[in-house]
C-alpha cells in the first residue's frame, strides 16, 4: 500500500498518498532520536486507519520546550539545550499543578539563555562540584606550566574533603548559587579564620576555572573579603641578640639552621635540603626545597623562578658556616648539611626539627609561640631597616611579586614613624 513502517505499530503514509487533509502538517520538522519540532510533537496513526480518513492522535508543544500532562494530572516542562548533539534535555526541578506555571518556567529559562545568565554548556554539563574539583587538581598548572606539588595537592584535598564536599560534593555546578555559597560560608570554621579564608579562596579559584570553561554563567563565590584574613598570631621580630641566643640554644648540629633562616632569609624546607655543594662562606645557592607527603620526603624546585637564587652570606656568620661544614655536614658535594643521622642520606624529619626548635625557644627570651618562619620575617625586616630597596628584598626573599616584601618596607615605615615620634618627645622634654 506504499506505507513506510516506523517504531512499534505506528505507520506513516507516503508523501504521494497523504491527500489534501495533510497539507497543514507538511511544515512539521522531525529529528531522528528526538521529539519532532514544530507545533505537533507526535504524529501517530491507528494501525486500522483507512487510506481515505486516517485517525490522528496529536499532543501540542510550545514554541520553546515542551509541556506534557502526566497521568497524575500535573504538568512536566522541559526544553533542549541549544547546540547539543545529541540533544540534551533539561527538565524543570519539579512538576507543576497548573499548565500556566510550566509555561512561566519555560519562558524564564528561555530568557536566561538569551540574556547569557545561563550558558548552554552549563546546562548540558553533569559535573558535580566534587567531579570538577578533582579534575581541576589533576589539570591545574602554575605560571611555569607545572602541576600542583604533592604537598599543595595534599593541603587542597584536606580543605575539600573536610570542608567543601560535605556540603557541595554532590551538587551540580549549574545548581550552585551565590546564596548557597554565602550560607555555607557563614557556618564555615568561624573559630579558624585563616583556614576559613584559605578554604573559601580555593573553592573560589576552582569555580573561576569553571566559569572560564563556560560551565557556570558566573562565579557564585561573592562574599566580600572572604578569601583573606589577618593572622591569628602577630609575627614577632627578633633582635640580633635573640637570634644568636636561639642558635646557641639549639643542638650543635642544628645551630647553623637558625642563622641561615634569619640572616639569609631562608624557608624551612630550603634550609633542610641544603647540601655541601650549595653553601660556602660567601654565598648560599637555593635551587631546591624539601616537603613531606605522607611521611616521605619530596624534593623539588622552588614554586617560582624567583625562588631560584644566590644569597650572599653576611660576614659575621661566615665562621659558623665554615665550622658546620667541617664538623657536621655529610662529605661530598651532595652531602646534606642537616641529615637525619650523622653521615646519613635522608633529611631530618620536620617533626624532629620542630621538637628541637621548640625546646630551644623555651630556653631563650623569645615568646613561646616563636616559629622558624619568623626568623625569615626577622631577617627581611632587619634588611629593610638597613636600607634595602624593594627589588633587593624581593630578590633576597625569592618572591616573584613585590606585594609580599612590601610588608617589610611598611614595617620599616612604621618603625621610622615611631622613631620620629620619640625624637619629638625628646626635643619637647629638652625645651622645658
Amino acid at each position: 500500500m506504499g506505507f513506510e513502517p516506523t517504531r512499534g505499530s505506528d505507520t506513516v503514509m507516503n508523501r504521494d498518498e497523504r491527500g489534501p487533509h495533510f497539507s497543514a502538517l507538511t511544515s512539521m520538522d522531525t529529528v531522528h532520536g528526538a521529539e519532532p519540532r514544530g507545533r505537533l510533537s507526535t504524529l501517530r496513526y491507528d494501525t486500522t486507519m483507512t487510506r481515505e480518513r486516517p485517525t490522528l492522535m496529536v499532543s501540542k508543544r510550545n514554541g520553546f520546550g515542551s509541556i506534557t500532562k502526566l497521568p497524575s494530572g500535573r504538568y512536566r516542562a522541559r526544553h533542549t539545550v541549544p547546540g547539543t548533539l545529541p540533544q540534551v534535555w533539561v527538565s524543570a526541578p519539579s512538576t507543576f499543578s497548573r499548565k500556566a506555571d510550566a509555561e512561566i518556567w519555560l519562558a524564564r529559562q528561555r530568557t536566561a539563555l538569551e540574556d547569557g545568565a545561563v550558558r548552554p554548556k552549563a546546562l548540558a554539563s553533569k559535573f558535580t562540584v566534587r567531579d570538577y574539583a578533582e579534575r581541576w587538581m589533576q589539570e591545574r598548572r602554575n605560571a611555569s606550566g607545572e602541576r600542583l606539588r604533592p604537598s599543595t595537592r595534599r593541603v587542597y584535598e584536606h580543605y575539600l574533603t573536610n570542608h567543601v564536599y560535605p556540603t557541595f560534593g554532590r551538587t551540580l555546578l549549574s545548581e550552585l548559587t551565590a546564596e548557597s555559597i554565602a550560607t555555607w560560608y557563614r557556618s564555615l570554621l568561624p573559630e579558624r579564620p585563616t583556614l576559613r579564608a584559605r578554604t573559601y579562596a580555593l573553592l573560589r579559584g576552582i569555580l573561576a576555572s569553571a566559569h572560564d570553561e563556560d560551565l557556570i554563567a558566573a562565579n557564585p563565590c561573592r562574599v566580600r573579603g572572604a578569601g583573606s584574613s589577618r593572622p591569628a598570631t602577630t609575627q614577632f621580630v627578633a633582635s640580633p641578640t635573640q637570634v644568636a641566643e636561639l642558635a646557641r640554644a639549639m643542638p650543635d648540629h642544628l645551630a647553623l639552621s637558625v642563622l641561615l633562616g634569619a640572616w639569609c632569609q631562608l624557608r624551612n624546607g630550603e634550609v633542610l635540603e641544603l647540601r655541601r655543594g650549595d653553601v660556602d662562606t660567601a654565598s648560599v645557592r637555593i635551587t631546591r626545597g624539601v616537603t613531606w607527603v605522607d611521611g616521605q620526603a619530596v624534593v623539588g624546585p622552588p614554586k617560582t623562578d624567583a625562588g631560584v637564587r644566590v644569597i650572599s652570606v653576611p660576614p659575621h656568620i661566615a665562621p659558623a658556616v665554615e665550622e658546620h661544614l667541617k664538623s657536621h655536614a655529610v662529605p661530598g658535594s651532595d652531602g646534606l648539611l642537616f641529615p637525619r643521622s650523622p653521615q646519613g642520606t635522608q633529611q631530618i624529619h620536620p617533626s624532629t626539627y620542630a621538637y628541637h626548635f621548640k625546646q630551644a625557644v623555651k630556653r631563650t627570651s623569645l615568646p613561646a609561640e616563636f616559629r622558624f618562619h619568623w626568623l625569615r620575617h626577622t631577617g627581611l625586616t632587619l634588611a629593610a631597616q638597613s636600607g634595602a630597596t624593594l627589588a633587593e628584598l624581593q630578590a633576597r626573599a625569592g618572591h616573584s611579586t613585590p606585594s609580599t616584601v612590601m610588608l617589610y618596607q611598611h614595617a620599616t615605615t612604621v618603625r621610622d614613624q615611631a622613631l620620629a615620634a620619640a625624637l619629638s618627645e625628646w626635643a619637647e622634654r629638652s625645651a622645658e
